[in-house]
């Protein structure tokens, strides 16, 4: 059972680290749409159905993104057991719901766009994920770096305030999106996010107001990211 939990973290932690599947064209937005879209503060949820094999595990990760957002109604009445049955899963997890902190996403795309109702709400393939079994013990600790293939672009527009998580080398980790799940938080909350974590020997948290627009890119396609212990999703600055 401990096996089993620690699983579930970690492919939550890896499905709110990911983003959907790279566009060919590289300038689309998550919907296809290439008109920047403000997500920032905008809501949604994840349903990852595994499947577990002797030395991976591969998940399909389902989203409530650009369909709808992910009512608390409809989200609280999800029976997982009867969505393993549909999906014939080894296991399916709830990961949300999640709240975007950047303000605009490029150079993705869907994995498929067909709509499926899953458990009374509207979702689409946004991607999938394959981790070696080998890996779940070492991703399970927050503040860990892990490495996740990401070819997208995350857009801090000027005049917004970013959330960081600075380690002990200096390294700067922005936030993308904070999740509710472990604890109650609103975006004004966020502000004063130090007194709620648990940071590690030479870490801080700070919050900054930009004066230009940043943009948050995978190096040669690998994005470094890491997840604080109350399951909000941080990308290096490179």
């Amino acid at each position: 059972m401990q096996h089993f939990r620690m699983l579930c973290f970690v492919l939550s932690l890896v499905a709110a680290c990911a983003t959907p599947t790279p566009s060919t064209s590289g300038s689309a937005d998550a919907d296809g749409d290439t008109t920047p879209v403000d997500r920032r503060g905008s809501r949604y949820c994840e349903v990852l159905v595994g499947m577990i094999s002797n030395t991976s595990v591969h998940i399909d990760v389902y989203s409530t993104e650009g369909l709808n957002d992910c009512p608390d109604a409809a989200w609280s009445q999800i029976d997982t057991t009867a969505l393993k049955a549909q999906f014939a899963a080894d296991l399916v997890i709830l990961n949300g719901p999640r709240y975007w902190i950047l303000d605009s996403l490029a150079g993705s795309t869907l994995q498929d766009t067909a709509v499926k109702q899953l458990g009374g709400i509207e979702m689409r393939k946004a991607g999938a994920i394959d981790l070696p079994s080998a890996d779940v013990v070492a991703m399970s600790t927050p503040y860990l770096q892990h490495t996740i293939q990401r070819n997208s672009e995350f857009h801090f527009w000027p005049n917004q305030l970013v959330y960081e998580l600075v380690d002990s080398a200096g390294n700067a980790y922005d936030m993308q999106s904070y999740s509710v799940q472990k604890q109650a938080i609103a975006l004004a909350d966020l502000a004063n996010l130090a007194t709620k974590l648990t940071l590690p020997n030479g870490w801080s948290f700070r919050t900054r107001m930009l004066t230009a627009e940043l943009v948050l890119t995978a190096n040669h396609g690998a994005a470094t990211v890491v997840q604080d212990d109350l399951g909000n999703t941080y990308s290096l600055v490179q």
